[in-house]
């Protein structure tokens, strides 16, 4: 699950930057769901230790795009945005189908109840997580876009500090969860509701 939205997370970056005018990602074989294509040796060891990791970020030239300033900004949302719509899928599809999925034998039940319940949370874990305002992240990319020039020159020298500072606060930084637990935990209830929400959490005991 993590593997297919991290590649499509990418992709849609990819797609999105040859779009605005930008073939360079295109161009090394990143418009793809190939998970091979984008995998990133220490996003996925965090993954496995902490949960929550990251692929390799998607090469894109601005000076080829057709606005220098925004069109960065809007490849770097499709990324986020894309994993919002995976967690509407995941979430709506078991919101719909829930009786139907009820009525299946037990074991298969709690499986798909499971797999879409935890796909909704991932894709809402990764859309917020990648919405943070340090580099690389993806939000350093829209929040770069609205700064004055003097502000965003003293931030671009924050830049090279923001992967330390990332794998910081994913290994020790315990307020991460508040972060984006609170936006998750909205559209989550927002899909799902209060009711079906606490039996989806009941059934998989994912809390």
């Amino acid at each position: 699950m993590m593997l297919f939205s991290l590649s499509f997370h990418e992709c849609m970056h990819a797609l999105a930057a040859f779009y605005r005018g930008d073939d360079t990602a295109s161009l090394q074989g990143r418009i793809t769901l190939n998970p091979f294509r984008h995998i990133d040796p220490l996003g996925l060891v965090a993954f496995f230790l902490i949960g929550l990791g990251w692929a390799k970020p998607v090469p894109i030239n601005p000076n080829r795009m057709k606005d220098i300033r925004w069109d960065p900004a809007l490849v770097a949302m499709a990324g986020p945005a894309s994993n919002l719509f995976l967690c509407a899928v995941f979430g709506l599809g078991l919101r719909v189908f829930w009786n139907p999925i009820m009525n299946l034998d037990p074991t298969l039940s709690e499986g798909l109840v499971k797999f879409l319940a935890i796909g909704a949370q991932l894709n809402a874990a990764l859309a917020f997580f990648n919405l943070i305002p340090i580099p690389p992240l993806d939000g350093s990319h829209l929040l770069a876009a609205v700064l004055p020039t003097p502000v965003l020159e003293r931030y671009e020298r924050f830049s090279k500090y923001g992967l330390l500072f990332i794998l910081f606060i994913l290994f020790f930084g315990g307020g991460l969860r508040y972060v984006i637990g609170y936006p998750i935990q909205a559209v989550l209830h927002l899909l799902w509701g209060s009711e079906l929400m606490s039996r989806i959490y009941e059934m998989i005991r994912m809390f």
